[in-house]
């Protein structure tokens, strides 16, 4: 199912990913945001002729059930079913939300598998490009589920990166993972000799995946984006969410867009003019361009888990990554949710220091 958006004369689009409503827990990833979320579409509502929501936005693999997503943000769920009868709302599938269709006249969302804008931009939710993801649905939707209810029993994350995750189930796992690489390993020599030469191919992908989070590059989709791009030319640019790392990236005419998430501290969100897209932080206001993603193409990325592994270890469940970030002031995220709305006198400057930045953005902005 395909949605063509078109921006005619200024109309502005905008698109948001990755908002992961979940059950309100303390497991819930989108940390009690709501305040900030039902802002944000009033501005939607005022600005755009279009909301694109590039999947996501309903997190079925950490809350389940859609009755416990209704009670934790009934607010903001009604709010995205009013702005549907104001606006064109577009909501594309993605990886967390395999029941949405069910709820399909409810939620008064337009629903597909990508959009086609103006012709010549693709977006999508990204997992199509996720080497693993991708080609495996059903066992990716289990192991989040599993990992997520790890994480509701026993109040603790195991998320990346490491650095900002510093917990101690988050430590063992990467510890666990250094062995299951060097079982991949072994299982990629062992498999051809006994006739199977795929044998290793389904911890190969795992291993990709993580490896690439590890190295800053989330879900290792930037460069799969890029070269679809290259074999269809009639797209110059995708846009997707899926990694929650914001950013534009312009590789030589080909753009690739990600429009991050609104998962713990992040609040970010894309607006097309019909000329120029723009990423912002709803929060802080804040501008974000390839920042985070010239490593990726400096090719600091471009190591093994065990290169990694090896250069971080302390020994005794220590990393070097995270000990620094405990001596900076970084704790792992905490669990408890800010459900304090922001002040008017802090919403109304925060407003106007975006719609700023919106006619002017500056040219440079920190790491998200």
């Amino acid at each position: 199912m395909t949605a063509r958006v078109e921006a005619p004369g200024g109309d502005k689009v905008y698109f948001v990913s990755d908002v992961h409503l979940g059950d309100g827990s303390h497991a819930d990833a989108f940390q009690g945001k709501d305040r900030y979320f039902l802002d944000f579409l009033d501005e939607v509502e005022q600005q755009a002729s279009t909301l694109v929501i590039l999947g996501d936005a309903l997190d079925f693999e950490q809350a389940w059930f859609f009755s416990r997503i209704m009670r934790a943000h009934k607010q903001v769920i009604a709010k995205l079913t009013h702005l549907a009868e104001k606006i064109r709302v577009v909501y594309v599938f993605g990886n967390h939300d395999p029941d949405i269709l069910l709820f399909k006249e409810i939620l008064k969302w337009e629903l597909c598998s990508k959009v086609i804008l103006d012709s010549h931009i693709l977006a999508v939710h990204g997992y199509e490009f996720d080497p693993y993801v991708g080609e495996n649905m059903d066992e990716s939707s289990f192991w989040a589920r599993t990992m997520m209810l790890y994480e509701r029993i026993f109040k603790t994350w195991i998320r990346l990166p490491l650095r900002d995750n510093y917990t101690l189930s988050n430590r063992a796992c990467h510890y666990i993972f250094l062995w299951i690489c060097r079982a991949t390993r072994a299982l990629r020599w062992f498999g051809p000799r006994i006739g199977k030469p795929d044998l290793a191919l389904g911890w190969e992908n795992w291993v990709h995946l993580w490896t690439r989070g590890v190295l800053g590059d989330p879900m290792g989709i930037t460069r799969p984006a890029l070269a679809y791009l290259e074999g269809h030319p009639k797209y110059d640019t995708v846009i997707c969410g899926h990694s929650h790392l914001p950013g534009i990236v312009d590789d030589g005419g080909r753009r690739y867009i990600n429009l991050g998430s609104w998962a713990f501290g992040n609040s970010q969100y894309g607006v097309y003019d019909g000329q120029e897209f723009r990423i912002y932080d709803w929060i802080s206001g804040r501008p974000i361009r390839d920042e985070n993603y010239r490593p990726i193409f400096e090719g600091r990325t471009d190591r093994t888990f065990e290169q990694w592994f090896q250069s971080e270890y302390l020994g005794y469940l220590r990393f070097r990554c995270g000990e620094e970030a405990l001596l900076e002031g970084v704790r792992p995220r905490p669990f408890a949710m800010s459900r304090i709305a922001p002040s008017s006198e802090e919403q109304s400057l925060k407003i106007d220091t975006a719609s700023d930045q919106h006619r002017q953005p500056t040219e440079s902005g920190d790491s998200a």
